[in-house]
C-alpha cells in the first residue's frame, strides 16, 4: 500500500491505495475474475479494454458545471440568454455537498490515486491528482 495521506482531501480509512499504477497491473485489476457492475472490463476481439458504463456513456459538456465564486466570476464565459455555451454556473454551497458525498462514498476502500498534469509546457502545466475505486477509471485517466 502506497504511503499517501489521503486526509487532506477528507478521504479517511482507505483499505488499500494504488500510486501511479502500472498498465500492467490495471489491466490485470479490470479484467480479473468476480468483478461485477461497472467495475468490470471484458476483452474485446482486438484485446482492448471495454466497459459498460450504461446510460452515463458518452456524457454531454451539456452536464458541465463550474463553481461561480470570486475567482472564477469574472474569469469564466458564463452562459447567457444572448450567448449560449456549456458552462453552467454551480452554487459554492452545491460544490461543498457534491464534495461531502465524494468524501464518503471514496472513504474506507481500496483505491487508485494517479498523479498526472494538465497541459504539455513543463512551465505552465498543473499539476492533477486523481483519486478513484475503480481500476479502468485510473486506466483511463493515464490515457488521458
Amino acid at each position: 500500500m502506497a504511503n499517501i495521506d489521503l486526509s487532506k482531501y477528507g478521504i479517511t480509512g482507505a483499505t488499500e491505495i494504488v500510486h501511479n499504477p502500472s498498465y500492467e497491473y490495471l489491466f490485470e485489476e479490470e479484467t480479473k475474475e468476480g468483478l461485477t457492475g461497472f467495475d468490470i472490463g471484458k476483452l474485446t476481439e482486438l484485446d482492448a479494454v471495454n466497459v459498460m458504463t450504461g446510460i452515463y456513456t458518452g456524457r454531454s459538456p451539456k452536464d458541465k458545471f463550474i463553481v461561480m465564486d470570486k475567482t472564477s466570476k469574472d474569469t469564466v464565459w458564463w452562459t447567457t440568454d444572448e450567448y449560449k455555451n456549456d458552462n453552467h454556473p454551480a452554487s459554492e454551497e452545491a460544490w461543498s455537498a457534491v464534495k461531502e458525498i465524494a468524501k464518503k462514498e471514496l472513504s474506507n476502500k481500496k483505491l487508485y490515486v494517479v498523479d498526472a498534469f494538465c497541459g504539455a509546457n513543463k512551465d505552465t502545466r498543473m499539476a492533477v491528482r486523481f483519486i478513484v475505486e475503480v481500476a479502468w477509471q485510473a486506466h483511463f485517466i493515464k490515457n488521458m
